[in-house]
């Protein structure tokens, strides 16, 4: 069998119709589609009725959204997410944006948000994917936070910025996903050598770009490729190793 691979972290409601074939036609045959508001959450709800098993619906209200619009203004997407909540796969993309929320009130909305996040998480049994903009180790401290008390997976998406804080996360059983960062920055490949090889995960990002070249989810499969070879290890391998650690990543 050839080589297929999951993408954990997408914008998929962002891009064109003809996406999720154009990844499964190089190999990434499953892609976990985040939301940041109500409208994408409805969004890649109908992606994974489309293609069930193929898109895993990610639910969630995203950092920026919150700083963007306030708190108060997301009573209406809150409450969607809770009711939605069971027909998750993921819980996310939620987190912490230090880009975007720059005040103290603007960092406890946010954190408030994740919190809510986390209670829905631990009552549906899900998993959370994390956002952590300009604040690596706060962010993370509320996924061990989360993983202690719950005993859920946690995933830290884009986290190939520090070799401590993954050793941190490899120490914690805390997931993280590598990106195509790792094909254009030496830092963030060899960042992305430190995640215990059962904590891995592959991610895109897309539609954002990434060392001026489009995000597709069919770039994870270069990701693959570019870890494979930085592991040691054949394409195939690796990509039964992945497929364990989305199983355990997901839960049953």
């Amino acid at each position: 069998m050839p080589a297929e691979f999951a993408d954990t972290h997408c914008h998929l409601d962002q891009l064109g119709s003809g996406a999720v074939a154009e990844a499964a036609a190089v190999g990434v045959t499953t892609i976990v589609a985040v939301s940041q508001e109500s409208g994408s959450m409805r969004a890649v709800l109908d992606l994974g009725q489309r293609f069930p098993g193929r898109v895993l619906p990610g639910l969630g209200i995203h950092p920026c959204t919150v700083t963007d619009r306030g708190l108060d203004a997301l009573t209406a997407d809150l409450a969607l997410l809770a009711e939605r909540a069971p027909e998750a796969a993921v819980i996310g993309e939620t987190g912490l944006d230090h880009k975007w929320a720059t005040s103290a009130e603007q960092q406890a909305e946010q954190v408030h948000v994740l919190e809510c996040h986390f209670d829905i998480a631990a009552q549906h049994r899900k998993p959370v994917n994390l956002h952590s903009r300009r604040c690596l180790r706060q962010t993370l401290e509320h996924a061990i936070s989360f993983r202690r008390q719950t005993g859920l997976a946690a995933q830290m998406h884009w986290f190939t910025e520090s070799s401590k804080l993954v050793r941190i996360c490899n120490d914690e059983g805390i997931f993280v996903s590598a990106g195509p960062s790792v094909l254009s920055s030496s830092q963030a490949a060899d960042v992305a050598g430190e995640i215990a090889d059962d904590l891995l995960l592959l991610e895109s990002d897309a539609p954002v770009p990434v060392g001026g070249v489009p995000g597709h989810p069919r770039r994870v499969r270069e990701v693959a490729e570019k870890l494979a070879r930085l592991r040691g290890l054949s394409l195939e391998n690796l990509a039964e190793q992945l497929e364990r650690n989305l199983r355990r990543y997901l839960g049953p």
